[in-house]
């Protein structure tokens, strides 16, 4: 075993144990996707240099080195086939709209990304200047993969954090509103209702009975406040009056968060801890913004109809896409920055070998 392969082996352990405590410790950053995606190329990278190390002839190192990369290939194809399939499904049971059309733009793009990253190799392969690729890596591949691995990363880490949500002791349950039918709550908002109802029991503690707190205002195409609404439909399966809270105000899940908050405190609970419900493709953004305002909260996610999960997803994905832009261009400029001035030195050096063959030749 070489002293590559230890440090790797080292570097990937220490990953893991680091992502492990920090995940255990504050559960609620939609980043730790990319940590997980970094570990996982340590691991690789670990294996890679093991089988080659072991059985530097045999079929083994080959399996190590592109197994991966085939199932990668594979399920980036698959996700994109099946992101069009959904997208039919979608449409004929929501209608055409711009939110059901998102799965079909995503699979579209992991399709398309699959052409691309053939068509780039081949150029870069096959060029024999430096501007293809100084044009090509830092508008083509970096914008690609940075989309591709902040989505495989959320994607994985929102996996990850709805198996670790658990009822804790509450003050107060909060559903989180999601739009009404004239004025009745949808499916999509019911099941959250039952789920916060659900929650009421499991958030209990002794001398401790926890508030039903209904967050959501008055949409412009609606007859009624949704808290009212959700209200209603909470009476009707059997929640006293008394145990319900309305949050009437809010147009977001931030300002949701914020307004639920503060009417808590008006009625005597200034810090309250909170369980959070929402939708289940909603837990993780959620969960992130309960811990970017402070809030001492679990989040726990209601069941959706299967199909309906991908376009509500992706578009918490967007969403948070859009959220963190200034650390993807970010992202994107310095990797940028740091495969010109590659070039740059590429080219120097060339140019001075260049020189020192010329000389010696005279």
């Amino acid at each position: 075993m070489t002293i590559a392969t230890i440090c790797f082996g080292v570097l990937a352990l220490a990953l893991w144990a680091v992502m492990g405590v920090r995940i255990v410790r504050e559960p609620r950053h939609t980043g730790y996707g990319m940590g997980i995606i970094g570990c996982v190329v340590a691991t690789w990278i670990f294996v890679v240099l093991l089988a080659t190390g072991l059985s530097p002839e045999s079929d083994l190192a080959d399996i190590a080195v592109f197994g991966p990369v085939v199932l990668v290939f594979g399920a980036v194809f698959a996700a994109g086939v099946y992101l069009l399939v959904n997208t039919v499904i979608v449409v004929r049971r929501e209608g055409l709209r711009v939110a059901t059309l998102v799965p079909a733009v995503f699979g579209l793009f992991l399709l398309t990304v699959l052409v691309a990253t053939v068509v780039t190799a081949v150029a870069l392969l096959t060029v024999e200047s430096y501007t293809p690729i100084a044009l090509l890596v830092p508008f083509v591949v970096i914008p690609i993969a940075i989309l591709v691995i902040a989505l495989v990363g959320y994607s994985t880490y929102a996996i990850v954090y709805s198996r670790l949500g658990r009822p804790v002791p509450s003050d107060a349950v909060v559903v989180l509103g999601a739009g009404l039918a004239g004025d009745r709550v949808t499916p999509l908002l019911a099941a959250r209702i039952d789920r916060g109802i659900e929650m009421l029991d499991a958030a209990a503690s002794p001398g401790r009975e926890p508030l039903l707190v209904m967050s959501g205002g008055k949409g412009d195409d609606e007859a009624l406040a949704e808290a009212e609404a959700m209200a209603r439909y909470a009476i009707d399966a059997g929640i006293e009056e008394g145990r319900i809270v309305r949050e009437d105000t809010s147009t977001t899940t931030e300002e949701n968060l914020i307004n639920s908050r503060a009417l808590l405190a008006e009625i005597g609970h200034p810090a309250p801890a909170l369980t959070v419900v929402t939708s289940d493709f909603h837990v993780l953004r959620a969960a992130s913004l309960t811990r970017r305002l402070g809030l001492d909260a679990t989040v726990i996610g209601a069941s959706t109809a299967r199909y309906y999960v991908p376009a509500g997803f992706l578009r918490e994905f967007t969403a948070c896409l859009v959220h963190y832009r200034r650390i993807n261009l970010m992202v994107w400029a310095a990797a940028s920055c740091l495969v010109w001035a590659m070039l740059a030195l590429i080219w120097y050096l060339s140019g001075l070998q260049t020189e020192l063959v010329e000389a010696g030749v005279a």
